[in-house]
């Protein structure tokens, strides 16, 4: 295998790679793009739109006849059906973000509790001025401007609202703590001045409530960027830092996803 504008070209012996054989046939960028600009003006089409919108608004009616029509049979299966409900059937939440996997409340309790009981914890590097010393968890929001009594669910802004829909740098922006790129930085990220202690903190304690709820699961996600080469190295070094403090990370699925 190789790489050929780009992409990387797979062989089955050297004898194809010099005819040029790949296994697979791969697409020119004017393919790619003639493809993507002809999928385009299909979504965008006006005839498809209403085709699409009235398909949609038929499903919604069958649905809500199939409700009309059926509901009280399914209640009633539902009661005959021993000690099982809502609340004791197993649940899986796949391919969440961790840095996303805690609620609001959750996260505003963590970070409170950090400033109260660890504000000289030094936590970040001094980007505006090298030459000073790294700065404490107190100064970091010191120079926000930021007391944990200025704190809240909706200062913290981190809650995923109908702004968001197709707006994915809106999204984006949902993972910075008060619109601030420095807390994602020190709370939220794996590879950073404290070596991602504070998300590990986070971690186990989401591990601890998914051990506490018999049925409830998680498969967790971390990125890798591809912005250096020692990310999978940080990233390995985080997981089985953790894992061996006290065994907190044994009791999840994990997905790294390349972005």
């Amino acid at each position: 295998c190789h790489w050929a504008d780009g992409v990387m070209r797979v062989y089955r012996s050297a004898a194809e790679s010099i005819r040029g054989e790949s296994v697979l046939k791969v697409r020119s960028i004017r393919e790619f793009a003639a493809d993507l600009s002809s999928l385009v003006a299909t979504l965008h089409d006006p005839e498809v739109r209403s085709l699409c919108h009235a398909q949609l608004r038929l499903l919604d009616h069958r649905f809500d006849l199939y409700l009309a029509l059926n509901r009280g049979e399914e209640r009633l299966e539902q009661v005959a059906v021993p000690h099982r409900d809502f609340y004791n059937v197993r649940k899986v939440d796949t391919h969440v973000h961790l840095a996303g996997a805690m609620n609001q409340k959750h996260l505003l309790r963590f970070i409170k509790h950090k400033l109260k009981t660890k504000p000289e914890d030094v936590v970040l590097e001094n980007r505006d001025d090298r030459s000073k010393p790294p700065m404490t968890l107190k100064q970091v929001f010191e120079s926000l401007r930021m007391t944990p009594y200025d704190l809240s669910v909706d200062t913290l802004d981190v809650h995923a609202d109908h702004s968001v829909f197709h707006r994915f740098d809106r999204f984006n922006l949902k993972y910075n703590p008060c619109g601030q790129s420095r807390l994602r930085e020190i709370f939220l990220k794996t590879d950073n001045f404290i070596q991602g202690r504070y998300m590990a903190e986070i971690t186990r304690e989401l591990m601890s409530d998914l051990e506490e709820s018999k049925y409830q699961h998680a498969e967790y996600r971390v990125s890798i960027y591809g912005r250096n080469a020692k990310e999978w190295d940080n990233l390995s070094d985080w997981c089985v830092g953790g894992r061996e403090r006290d065994n907190a990370f044994a009791g999840g699925y994990w997905r790294t996803s390349v972005c």
